[in-house]
């Protein structure tokens, strides 16, 4: 089976949501873009390294009532 065959043989098992990102993968290769970092770009990562999920704080301040040594 060549590459081609492979292809559309994957994408007909593939959800909207999928095609959806696939789209968007080979829509960035058609306009020319050598690679792409759809992690790093994707809304939930933005979301999830933004300053209101930074959680640093409230795991890992320093409790003052305990002597550091």
């Amino acid at each position: 089976m060549n590459i081609r065959q492979e292809l559309l043989s994957l994408i007909e098992q593939l959800n909207d949501e999928q095609l959806s990102a696939l789209l968007d993968l080979a829509l960035s290769f058609k306009n020319g873009e050598k690679s792409v970092n759809p992690t790093v770009e994707s809304q939930a990562y933005q979301d999830w390294i933004s300053p209101e999920n930074d959680i640093y704080d409230e795991v890992f301040a320093l409790d003052k009532s305990i002597p550091l040594g």
